[in-house]
């Protein structure tokens, strides 16, 4: 590829070396301030040691997910202001090779990896991080899988004007108890479908043991026992009323798109969710944005060097990701449009790091 001459493959591959290093430097130091965080867990419940391992090999790939953009902006800091600190950066410059020219193979990378980072965190991470939760709670808090297999009043929607509620739902044996069908027509209720059981058989839903109630007026109703009575409306499948294991934003996108479909139809909150997918895409480019923020500060540092560079890329971290979680927590709440509070950071981040690199020394 023409782009990458030798000097490209020169750069980048420092790049890549500091990027290694800073990786494991940090991984290793979040890693270990966990381990002293759980280690009273760890012991008070007796966690095997091959347990422990596990957990922290699926930590590993969390931390990945969460920390890339800072590992990639300081691996950027410190090479080029390394470049810059040995006047490497001024003999290229006298070479003829213009600022752009210097840090577009690390851009264009950068952007490569915020691409791998995404398709890294919504189809290989999602499967590792929920064994990861299930450790968590299951073998370190000892907290019992029943929880998450019974669902207690349980109440779903079925259109604006029918919902059902169970009061106990098995979710491995799909089957529940006292269970309540409502269907209303201009707010009063027409019907009442009330059962001792609703099993759930051959992809279809069944009243056991019940009787319904018609009501044709506010005087007059009828009165129909049955022992059996398939339940056409209920579209739900069992595995929809599971409590989850971990939190909505740990999901992989296809199941949050998931989710997002279930609340929709049985008339659940899903704002959080649906700005939680829009920052599935928004998350992983902010490592191009501030890369790009960064180059100014990177090529103009020749005093401090390595000190220098972590406190410039700790900074721009910082305010990157505080202004991140304001916005995003503001979207939350309807505080602003759900554009702004995935999309705003990034956009002023780039405008920013635009602006910096135009006005930077070419």
């Amino acid at each position: 590829m023409i782009l990458f001459n030798k000097l490209d493959r020169y750069i980048l591959k420092y790049f890549f070396i500091t990027l290694f290093v800073v990786t494991i430097a940090i991984g290793v130091m979040i890693v270990v301030i966990n381990l002293i965080e759980l280690l009273g867990k760890f012991m008070d419940n007796n966690v095997p040691v091959e347990q422990i391992v596990e957990y922290y090999l699926y930590f590993s790939g969390w931390v990945v997910k969460l920390f890339v953009p800072v590992f990639i902006l300081l691996a950027s800091l410190f090479c080029l202001s390394s470049f810059a600190k040995n006047n490497e950066i001024l003999a290229m410059k006298a070479s003829g090779l213009s600022l752009y020219r210097i840090t577009a193979p690390i851009l264009i990378i950068v952007l490569m990896l915020s691409a791998g980072h995404f398709y890294y965190n919504e189809y290989i991470f999602p499967p590792a991080n929920k064994r990861l939760v299930e450790i968590k709670e299951f073998d370190i808090k000892k907290r019992s899988k029943r929880r998450y297999n019974q669902v207690v009043n349980l109440t779903r929607q079925i259109s604006p004007e029918s919902y059902y509620t169970i009061s106990l739902f098995y979710v491995s044996k799909r089957e529940g108890t006292d269970f309540k069908l409502y269907a209303y027509q201009e707010s009063s209720l027409k019907e009442l479908i009330i059962a001792d059981k609703i099993s759930y058989n051959n992809h279809k839903w069944y009243a056991l043991n019940g009787f319904i109630r018609t009501y044709k007026d506010s005087i007059s109703q009828t009165f129909t026992k049955f022992d059996s009575l398939h339940l056409k409306q209920i579209k739900d499948i069992p595995k929809d009323f599971s409590k989850r294991v971990g939190k909505p934003e740990d999901m992989g996108l296809d199941e949050l798109r998931e989710y997002i479909t279930l609340m929709k139809r049985t008339g659940g909150p899903y704002i959080r969710e649906s700005i939680d997918v829009q920052i599935k895409y928004a998350y992983p480019f902010a490592s191009f944005i501030v890369v790009l923020i960064s180059i100014p500060f990177a090529i103009n540092s020749r005093k401090g060097g390595t000190a220098v560079s972590f406190s410039i890329g700790a900074l721009i971290a910082l305010v990157y990701f505080v202004l991140f979680k304001v916005l995003q927590s503001a979207g939350y709440n309807e505080k602003v449009p759900d554009y702004v509070a995935v999309w705003g950071v990034n956009a002023l981040f780039f405008v920013i790091g635009l602006f910096g690199l135009i006005r930077a020394r070419k």
